[in-house]
Formats: C-alpha cells, sequence, structure tokens
C-alpha cells in the first residue's frame, strides 16, 4: 500500500514539474524580445532609427524654447502631481491613459510641432515613455527633459498650480 502511495506521489509531482516546465519554455519562446540565458555585457548604442526617434534635450535648450514659446510642454507625472504643480503652459498626458488624450492632441497638434515630455526625478522613465508613444504617432520632433520638474523648480521659473500647494 504504501508503495503504490508512494509511486503515486512521485508521479504526479514528475507531473506537476513536467507542465511547469513546458509552460515556462512555452511562455519564454512567445515572449517578443528573447532574453539571454547566460549574462552578457549591455549592447553599445548603435546608430539605429529608433535611438534618433526622440532626443533628451538639455534644460537651457528646453528653457528658450519655453521663454520663446516654440515647443509644447507635456507632463508625463500623474495627474495629482500635474494639478499641484507643473512647468507654465504644459499639458498633461499621462502615458498610461493614452486612450484618454490621444484623440484630442492628434486632432489640435501639427505633426512638425516641436514636444517637450517631462516628469520628476532623473530616475523617472514617464517622460521618455511618453516621449516614445508620441513618435509612434507620428510627431516628428519631440524630446525629453530628464527631472523636468524639479530643474525647472530649483531655477524658479515659471510655473501653473491648479490646487494650492501643501
Amino acid at each position: 500500500m504504501k508503495k503504490i502511495i508512494l509511486r503515486r506521489f512521485l508521479y504526479e509531482t514528475l507531473m506537476v514539474v513536467a507542465i511547469a516546465v513546458m509552460l515556462a519554455v512555452g511562455s519564454y519562446l512567445l515572449r517578443p524580445e528573447v532574453l539571454p540565458l547566460v549574462a552578457t555585457s549591455p549592447p553599445a548604442p548603435s546608430d539605429s532609427i529608433a535611438i534618433d526617434l526622440f532626443k533628451v534635450i538639455d534644460f537651457e535648450q528646453a528653457r528658450r524654447m519655453h521663454e520663446a514659446d516654440e515647443a509644447l510642454f507635456a507632463d508625463a507625472r500623474p495627474l495629482i502631481a500635474y494639478e499641484v504643480g507643473h512647468i507654465e503652459g504644459a499639458i498633461h498626458l499621462d502615458p498610461y491613459a493614452f486612450d484618454q488624450w490621444v484623440d484630442t492632441l492628434m486632432a489640435g497638434t501639427a505633426p512638425d510641432q516641436v514636444i517637450v515630455t517631462y516628469c520628476d526625478g532623473p530616475q523617472c522613465t514617464l517622460a521618455r515613455e511618453l516621449a516614445e508613444k508620441l513618435t509612434w504617432l507620428g510627431f516628428e520632433r519631440v524630446y525629453h527633459l530628464v527631472d523636468g520638474w524639479g530643474l525647472w523648480q530649483a531655477h524658479g521659473l515659471p510655473v501653473s498650480r491648479l490646487t494650492p500647494a501643501p
């Protein structure tokens, strides 16, 4: 009796492991980007078009564009952060709420309009993600300003507030 129970236990355990391995291998093969099985050094930057689609803009250039009213500034931070304060004249474009703003933006913005995206903090990737989405929509001159909100405030440049500052 114990042998039968032990055999059944081993059989069921092996079946579960086999199914888990098949699912893991299947999901790995279906990934759009294959993950390396062995750690490699990061790839060297190439001159591919994907890297040139949108660029980082330096703070001084962004400030000059804002002063000359040459660019549309797009705040990629969450709505509540935008409402607390944003670069004067900036619009709010949450990269995760794409469906809420894409039609309005496309209808009212020329494809050659300069757009500068920004968020808060040097590690924030929202501005880059928004710049990527805008580029794929067909906008030709998209830039992202790293730590745009932080730099803007540090330099005391014009901001707008929809809600009182805390």
